[in-house]
């Protein structure tokens, strides 16, 4: 579907720069937009490699088995019905990525639980609640340190790239917070129905 969106978005752009007589204008700030995706992907390479050689070795060392073990309240209520102690871990790591900043390296955690997550559903082409929940949060996650907020930010001149980190940390919260409360109630609803 999102590659009918993507494809029917470009032909539009396109009609319209006919149309208005700018399809030079067109092919080149397309041109200069597919040079700087380029330059900032491979800028954020650095930041990416270190995040995932350090959860990698928090992994290897049993570092988050161990904080696996401390939040397991947390998780409960986040995820009554999930069992797996890998799968957890998975999802931590995932969180720890976020609450880090490193999204980009969080990304590869989270595909990792959510397909783990998807096997215990049976594949069904229905979201469980722990897949709805796991996403909510793993969208709406507060970062301490938005790393690549802050390189993007210093990279373009900011004063002070690091300002942004206490209103992130506030809005963070709240849109968590948000997001499992949202889901909860959905979960609840769901079983309402499911009992009646």
């Amino acid at each position: 579907m999102m590659n009918y969106i993507w494809a029917g978005m470009i032909c539009l752009g396109i009609g319209f720069a006919c149309f208005k007589g700018t399809l030079g204008s067109f092919t080149d700030g397309l041109m200069s937009s597919c040079t700087q995706a380029v330059e900032f992907v491979i800028s954020l390479i650095g930041i990416m490699a270190v995040w995932s050689g350090l959860m990698n070795i928090a992994d290897k060392s049993g570092l988050i088995e161990k904080i696996s073990r401390r939040v397991r309240p947390a998780m409960h209520f986040l995820f009554p019905k999930e069992k797996d102690d890998q799968t957890i871990a998975v999802m931590l790591m995932s969180f720890v990525a976020n609450i880090f900043g490193a999204g980009n390296s969080a990304t590869v955690f989270s595909l990792k639980a959510m397909e783990r997550l998807d096997d215990e559903n049976g594949k069904s082409p229905y979201a469980s609640d722990a897949m709805c929940m796991f996403t909510a949060v793993t969208m709406s996650m507060v970062q301490l340190v938005p790393v690549t907020i802050i390189k993007i930010r210093n990279d373009e001149g900011s004063a002070d790239s690091g300002d942004i980190i206490i209103p992130s940390i506030i809005a963070g919260l709240i849109s968590m917070a948000v997001s499992i409360v949202v889901c909860k109630l959905f979960e609840r609803k769901q079983r309402n129905v499911n009992h009646s």
